[in-house]
This record gives C-alpha cells, sequence and structure tokens, in this order.
C-alpha cells in the first residue's frame, strides 16, 4: 500500500480562506481517538487561529504594520498546520481512511498530476476548479458530500471546456467529485473519484 501524503495545498489559502479551512481541522482532531495525542498540541492550533483572526479584525487598508502581522499570524498558523500533517503523515503510515478523519486532503501521486482529474480549493469560499485531460467533446462534471453514496451523486454542469469551477458548496464538508467524457461514441467512464475538504 502506498504511504499517506498530505496535501499542503492549505499553505496558498488566502488569510480569509485559512480562517475558515483550520478551524474544521481543529474540530476534526478534537475527540479524534485516530488521533489522542496530536503533536503539535490543539491549543497552539487555537491560538493560531485566534491570532490570525484577531489581525485580520484589525487590518486597515493601506496600514504596511497591520497587513504584515496578518501574514506573520498567516505563516504561523500554517507552520502548525504543516506540523499537524506531518503528526497524521507519520501516524496513519499507510492508512488512508484513518488519515482522512484529521480533516486533511491527501496528496495526488506525483506520477499522475500530468495527465489525471485534478480538483483544488477555488478562489472564493464554497468552490473548487476541477480540470480534466483533453479528449472529450464536452466533459460531465459530478459531484458527492461524503461518503460516496451512488445515488447521491449531483451533476455540477455539462461544459465543452476541460476545466470547470463548482460554486455553492458548503464550507467545511468533504466532497468527492468525478468527471466523464462525452465523446461522439458516447458518454466514457467516470475518472476516479477526487476528495477536497471544501473551505
Amino acid at each position: 500500500m502506498k504511504t499517506v501524503r498530505i496535501s499542503l495545498s492549505f499553505k496558498s489559502l488566502s488569510p480569509a480562506l485559512l480562517i475558515v479551512f483550520a478551524p474544521t481541522i481543529l474540530a476534526c482532531f478534537t475527540g479524534n481517538v485516530n488521533f489522542p495525542n496530536p503533536y503539535p498540541v490543539l491549543n497552539l492550533l487555537q491560538t493560531a487561529i485566534t491570532n490570525l483572526s484577531n489581525a485580520i479584525a484589525a487590518q486597515h487598508p493601506g496600514d504596511k504594520a497591520s497587513s504584515s502581522a496578518v501574514k506573520d499570524a498567516k505563516r504561523q498558523l500554517n507552520r502548525v498546520l504543516k506540523a499537524l500533517a506531518g503528526y497524521v503523515e507519520f501516524e496513519t503510515d499507510t492508512d488512508q481512511t484513518k488519515a482522512l478523519t484529521s480533516g486533511f486532503s491527501l496528496a495526488r501521486a506525483r506520477a499522475a498530476m500530468v495527465n489525471a482529474f485534478m480538483v483544488v480549493q477555488g478562489e472564493q469560499s464554497g468552490s473548487v476548479d476541477a480540470s480534466s485531460p483533453g479528449g472529450g467533446t464536452s466533459y460531465l462534471w459530478s459531484y458527492t458530500p461524503d461518503p460516496i453514496v451512488d445515488a447521491n451523486w449531483l451533476t455540477a454542469g455539462i461544459t465543452t471546456q476541460s476545466s470547470f469551477t463548482i460554486n455553492g458548496l458548503t464550507p467545511g464538508v468533504k466532497y468527492w467529485f468525478r468527471v466523464a467524457l462525452i465523446t461522439p461514441a458516447g458518454q466514457q467512464a467516470w475518472s476516479t473519484p477526487v476528495m477536497v475538504h471544501v473551505v
């Protein structure tokens, strides 16, 4: 089995989105029997969340000092989250299901990145950006909340473009996404679903 690798895509989130993402991680760790002794300890995560929230509230447009304070608080929160991600990787080893209870998303295998279906957090809260390998005359996009139940898949849209932004998702919820190429021969097989913890 493959060793668990946690996605560090949260590092690219804006401070406003990071302040939505981080509390979901805190909630997933709190009382989680899979991670009884998380490191760093959860009060450090809570402190980092509070500090960033306070820095954002105190930020004033054009004020370099307050903007710098937000950057510093964001960097510190990312440090705590990155350390927790490393802890999850160590504790779970090859158990992906256990790893997902942490609230973090799994990193995709590097070798599959070039031609694989990909989904990443969108610029706006409650959105994701999906992209598919080319080859279709159109693309059928679908999603479902976690866990996967065949009857719960919803159609997000049909496009002629190989990329698509899915909006209207609930922040803090894990969703699975998939795409099917539509060619002159008809609808092709669904892609392997990709999970994203939406913020």
